[in-house]
């Protein structure tokens, strides 16, 4: 984050759903007066599944300054990372480090909104997201067998997730 980012002791209040549904921020109390931190779609998910209201959360972020933020019924954060009491980032790693291996037979191909092949379903049920191009790159079908590694995540319905960075030994960019 940048310097003008701040580390916030706050008490959690509710999330904020997108219009599609998805959890893109929530309100927190901070000194008596309430806040909305925006989060990316993975911190989302994390704070659905695991904030209750009264929760005490620290987190890094930073002010949002824009034109649209000064008319706001309360002050805007971008969301930069929780922390623990000293300052250290929770969540902190790096997109390559901490890389989670996945490995199973091909049960279904996964589309896009538009039509194109992105991902593979496992037998285990796990879905493993390549884009479009990398679904071309690993020419997977149905029975193939995979392995990749990439960062894990889970589905709104709790099957793991895997948006990958390598399958059977090909580079996803």
């Amino acid at each position: 984050m940048p310097k003008s980012s701040e580390n916030l002791l706050c008490t959690f209040q509710q999330v904020l759903f997108s219009p599609k549904g998805h959890v893109e921020g929530f309100l927190a109390t901070v000194a008596s007066k309430t806040i909305q931190v925006r989060v990316p779609p993975h911190i989302g998910e994390e704070v659905a599944r695991g904030k209750a209201p009264g929760q005490r959360l620290r987190v890094r972020a930073m002010a949002d300054k824009s034109p649209k933020s000064k008319q706001a019924a309360h002050p805007v954060y971008e969301f930069g990372s929780f922390v623990d009491k000293d300052g250290a980032d929770l969540d902190a790693p790096h997109p390559k480090a901490g890389a989670t291996e996945l490995k199973g037979v091909v049960s279904m191909i996964h589309f896009a909104k538009h039509g194109e092949p992105n991902g593979v379903v496992l037998k285990s049920g796990a879905f493993i997201h390549l884009r479009p191009h990398g679904m071309q790159a690993a020419r997977l079908k149905v029975g193939s067998r995979v392995v990749a590694s990439g960062h894990l995540r889970n589905t709104v319905l709790g099957t793991p997730l895997l948006e990958a960075a390598q399958v059977n030994d090909i580079e996803i960019e």
